[in-house]
């Protein structure tokens, strides 16, 4: 299951701000050992247990917002580091929604009108609710850092989230009242957006975006939809499991977000399953001398027949012709 990079200074801002890390760890269920590392690498579900134990132990509603006003937030992660040298704020948001994936398990959604940016908050595979407590840190995030780079006092314009928030220091915070709705979304001027960053700095960023791009497209390779699935089917398919059904929860997303997925990456869910049944039925002929009936049954097939006839259109070849032609003769 993918991972997240967090940095490992999060128990230390955690204590800074009275909150105890080792009760945090024990709330959320995570190893005791989990903030002595200097990086964090959690799952999506654990990122957001951590976040909701967080949100349990916190007494100060504007905690969200002071564990991203620590100083220096913007040196935590190279990939912020890159935004925070971005030459605007719209230029920052975009260049921090294209490094999300290596942040968090969060996306950016960026909606460019004609006076008004609205960014909207989303998970990457788990199909849940974001935390508030989370919500909230991410706005104040961007708030923080956009005043922090331009020097000047920037306010959003609306914020919309999927919880009722009352507290009147969040809402003093933010200088609005959040709207209920059906997504977590702030909005700024398009003005505001294009004020100029006092922390641009183009030969940093120079520097940092070729290792950024090489990190993503390595996260992208490794992590892509398709990959994925046909992992979790070498594993499944000898249990006699093969449908998108079984793998979606075993990579734990929705049918609808894996179809989303690969349909994204051009592809879908059958032609997987046939690329890792060819796959493993070429192996078990070439490497094995197990029978036909075996190799259906390792295959999820509830008949021999169904995978011969599979077979020979995934080669133009009959098992044993396959056998015959590939296996080198003593």
């Amino acid at each position: 299951m993918e991972k997240f990079i967090i940095d490992g200074r999060y128990g230390q801002l955690l204590m800074a701000n009275g909150i105890d890390p080792s009760a945090v760890l024990k709330t959320a269920d995570l190893p005791i050992d989990t903030f002595a590392h200097q990086t964090l690498k959690l799952t999506e579900t654990d990122y957001f247990k951590m976040i909701d134990s967080i949100d349990r132990l916190a007494a100060d509603p504007l905690l969200p917002t002071k564990l991203v006003a620590t100083d220096n937030i913007e040196t935590f992660s190279p990939p912020i580091f890159a935004a925070y040298c971005s030459k605007n704020g719209a230029q920052f948001l975009q260049r921090l929604a294209h490094y999300k994936k290596l942040i968090g398990p969060v996306t950016y959604q960026i909606k460019r009108e004609s006076k008004v940016t609205t960014i909207t908050l989303s998970t990457l595979n788990i199909h849940e609710s974001l935390p508030p407590f989370f919500v909230k840190g991410e706005f104040a995030f961007m708030v923080q850092l956009l005043a922090k780079a331009t020097g000047r006092e920037i306010k959003p314009l609306k914020v919309i989230t999927t919880f009722d928030e009352t507290a009147p220091e969040i809402q003093e915070y933010f200088t609005i009242g959040f709207s209920r709705g059906s997504r977590n979304s702030i909005s700024f001027r398009k003005a505001d957006l294009q004020l100029p960053f006092i922390s641009e700095n183009h030969s940093l960023l120079e520097y940092l975006e070729p290792g950024l791009k090489k990190r993503l497209a390595e996260l992208d390779v490794n992590d892509s939809a398709s990959q994925r699935v046909r992992n979790a089917l070498v594993e499944l398919l000898p249990r006699g499991t093969a449908t998108i059904d079984d793998v979606a929860p075993a990579l734990g997303v929705s049918k609808r977000t894996l179809q989303r997925k690969l349909k994204a990456e051009e592809t879908n869910f059958q032609q997987q399953l046939n690329a890792t049944r060819e796959m493993l039925a070429k192996n078990y002929l070439l490497n094995t001398t197990m029978s036909t009936d075996d190799i259906a049954f390792l295959l999820a097939y509830q008949e021999t027949n169904s995978f011969l006839r599979a077979f020979h259109a995934w080669t133009g070849e009959s098992v044993q012709q396959y056998r015959q032609l590939h296996i080198p003769q003593a």
